[in-house]
C-alpha cells in the first residue's frame, strides 16, 4: 500500500525546476504504476480523491493534483527540448495515469478528474498542435475523455473547434502525401487520426458551433479529394460523414450536397465496381447505405436532390437485381407457405430500406398502380422465368424498373 510519504516524494521530484530531477520523478511514478504495487497506489489516490467535497481544491495526494502536475512537467519538457524531440514516455505516463484514475474499482466513484478536465483539454490541444511525436498517446487520451459526457461538456467550444480543424488538417495532409517524420506505419497513423476525428464529431461538448459548420464541410471536401482506395481508412471516413449528418445534418441545407459532390465519385465507384463481394456487403451495409439514406433525409427539395436520387436509383436497381437470398431458387408460391424459407441479411434489409426511400422520392403515377399489382400476382403464380426485356435505358422511369423486377420474380424488388 502506498503511503503519504511515497506520494510526496513523487510530487517533490515532479515539482523540481531541474529537468533531471523531474525525469527521476517520472521514472519513480512509473515504477508505482506497473506491477503489483499499482493497486495500492491507485487505491490510496482514488480514496483521497473520492473524499473531496464539491468545489474543494484537490490537495497533493489526489488524482487531479497529480495530473495537473504531470501536464506542467510535460509542458516544461516540450519547452526545453529544442535540439531533440520530447521524450515519449512523458506522454505515455500521463495516459496511464488518466486510465488508472478513471478505474472506479479503486475508489468506488466515477468522474474523479472533473476538477482538472477543463485545463486538461486545453493542454491536450496545445500538445497535439505543437508536438507530432505525442500524437498517438494524446489521441488515446482525448478519445478516452470524449467518451465521458460529463468531461466533454466542460471542454471550451474554442478548444473543440480547434481540435476538429486540427484533425481534419492532419487527415487531409496525410492522405495528400504530406511529409510526416513520425510515422513508422503511415496507414495506421492516419487511421488513428481518423478515429480521433470521428470521436470528436460524435462527441461534441454541446450543439455544433454554427461557425464551425462551413469549415467541417470544407474539411470533408478537401479530404475526399484524395480518397482513392477501398479499405478501413475510407470506410472510417464515410462513418465520420455519417455521424456528422446524424448530428448536424438538419442544419446543413444545401451544404450536405457539397459534401456529396466530393464523395460521389469514390462512393459509386466503390459501390458498383468492387470485385470483393465480402467487402462490398459489409462496406455498403455499415457505411454506404447509411450514407445514402442520411443524404436523402437531409436533402430538403426534389430540385436539389434530383441528381442524388437519379444516382441512387441506378445503383439500387443494380443491387436489387444482383442480390441473392436463401430462397431465390424457390418459386414465390412455394416459399410463401412458410416464412422461415425467406432469410434476409442485415445488409439486404438496409438495401431494401434505402430502395424504399429512393422510390418514395420518385412520383409513381397512380395509373401504374394496377400494373404493379398485376406484375406481383403474375410473378407469384408463374413459376417460369419471366422473359428478359431489352436493355433498359439509364433514365427509365422508376416504376418501370420496379415492374420489371416484380415480373422477374426477384424477391428484393
Amino acid at each position: 500500500m502506498a503511503t503519504s510519504r511515497d506520494i510526496q516524494e513523487i510530487v517533490s521530484k515532479l515539482s523540481s525546476d531541474k529537468a533531471k530531477i523531474r525525469e527521476e520523478g517520472m521514472k519513480l511514478l512509473n515504477s508505482w504504476l506497473e506491477g503489483e504495487r499499482y493497486i495500492g497506489f491507485c487505491k490510496f489516490l482514488g480514496q483521497n480523491t473520492a473524499m473531496l467535497k464539491p468545489n474543494q481544491i484537490p490537495h497533493s495526494e489526489t488524482w487531479p493534483f497529480l495530473i495537473t502536475l504531470l501536464t506542467q512537467c510535460i509542458s516544461s519538457e516540450i519547452s526545453t527540448s529544442k535540439r531533440r524531440p520530447p521524450r515519449l514516455f512523458f506522454a505515455r505516463t500521463l495516459r496511464i495515469v488518466i486510465q488508472r484514475a478513471e478505474d472506479a474499482k479503486f475508489s468506488g466513484k466515477m468522474l474523479l478528474l472533473l476538477s482538472a478536465v477543463k485545463p486538461l483539454f486545453s493542454h491536450i490541444e496545445d500538445v497535439l498542435r505543437d508536438v507530432p511525436s505525442f500524437q498517438s498517446e494524446y489521441g488515446m487520451i482525448l478519445r478516452h475523455l470524449l467518451a465521458v459526457r460529463d468531461y466533454r461538456s466542460h471542454m471550451r467550444k474554442r478548444v473543440y473547434c480547434n481540435l476538429v480543424l486540427l484533425y481534419m488538417g492532419k487527415v487531409e495532409k496525410s492522405l495528400s502525401g504530406g511529409k510526416n517524420n513520425i510515422q513508422s506505419n503511415p496507414k495506421e497513423e492516419v487511421f488513428r487520426c481518423i478515429l480521433t476525428l470521428h470521436s470528436l464529431i460524435e462527441n461534441p461538448p454541446g450543439d455544433f458551433p454554427h461557425n464551425l459548420r462551413e469549415d467541417i464541410v470544407k474539411g470533408f471536401v478537401g479530404i475526399f479529394s484524395y480518397v482513392r482506395d477501398e479499405g478501413k481508412i475510407s470506410r472510417k471516413l464515410i462513418e465520420c460523414i455519417n455521424t456528422y449528418l446524424l448530428k448536424d445534418g438538419p442544419n446543413l441545407g444545401c451544404q450536405s450536397l457539397e459534401i456529396h459532390s466530393a464523395v460521389q465519385e469514390f462512393l459509386f465507384r466503390c459501390w458498383l465496381t468492387t470485385h470483393d463481394r465480402g467487402l462490398k456487403v459489409s462496406y455498403s451495409s455499415d457505411a454506404l447505405i447509411l450514407y445514402a439514406r442520411l443524404q436523402l433525409k437531409v436533402t430538403r427539395s426534389a430540385a436539389d436532390g434530383s441528381n442524388l436520387v437519379e444516382q441512387l436509383m441506378d445503383v439500387v436497381g443494380k443491387e436489387l437485381d444482383q442480390s441473392i437470398i436463401s430462397s431465390t431458387s424457390m418459386p414465390w408460391s412455394d416459399a410463401a407457405r412458410d416464412d422461415k424459407f425467406v432469410t434476409l441479411t442485415s445488409s439486404q434489409c438496409g438495401l431494401m430500406e434505402l430502395a424504399a426511400s429512393v422510390l418514395y422520392w420518385v412520383v409513381i403515377p397512380e395509373t401504374l398502380y394496377l400494373h404493379l399489382c398485376l406484375a406481383a400476382v403474375v410473378a407469384c403464380v408463374n413459376m417460369t422465368k419471366a422473359p428478359s426485356l431489352e436493355k433498359r435505358s439509364r433514365r427509365e422511369h422508376a416504376a418501370a424498373r420496379l415492374k420489371e423486377g416484380l415480373m422477374k420474380g426477384k424477391w428484393l424488388w
